[in-house]
């Protein structure tokens, strides 16, 4: 199964919805179903795989221990999921200049997740191919060491006390 995930951010993000979808009807997945969490996106309606805007936490997680492949947005909270559960998740960042967000702190995210290869980022619709295709490659390495995983963790602890 592969999963999709878009937080909870209030802004759309479309691009990477249609983009995912576009490609699940190209066959890029190899054949297997595709789920999509697609939040606050209701003009989005799949045709090639099932969604729901939002899901129970539990049931997310669940999804992504079960998923061959996780493609995401750059949210922190779900990256460090996906990454504690050894997977390699593909990565659009939401942009500010799409209006995604309301700043660009999840491409600085992606970019240095990215640069320790914990993450296969995907910046824009078009580099989703390829990124796929570097993610389905790595499904089998151990994830790389490096300090900025356990940074970001740091990091949160300390907002949440």
């Amino acid at each position: 199964m592969i999963f999709v995930t878009v937080g909870n951010a209030t802004q759309s993000f479309a691009r990477l919805l249609e983009a995912v979808d576009d490609l699940s009807g190209k066959g890029a997945f190899h054949g297997e179903p595709v789920f999509m969490q697609t939040g606050h996106n209701p003009q989005f309606k799949p045709r090639h795989g099932q969604a729901e805007a939002f899901i129970p936490m539990e049931a997310c997680q669940a999804r992504m221990k079960e998923a061959r492949l996780i493609i995401s947005h750059g949210g922190c909270g779900t990256l460090l999921q996906a990454i504690g559960l050894g997977k390699t998740p593909v990565v659009m960042p939401r942009l500010s200049r799409y209006r995604e967000h309301v700043n660009d702190h999840q491409l600085q995210l992606v970019r240095a997740l990215a640069e320790e290869g914990r993450i296969v980022p995907a910046f824009e619709a078009a580099d989703l191919p390829c990124a796929i295709e570097e993610a389905w490659q790595r499904k089998h390495q151990p994830p790389p060491k490096g300090p900025m995983l356990e940074l970001v963790g740091e990091a949160i602890k300390e907002l949440l006390i």
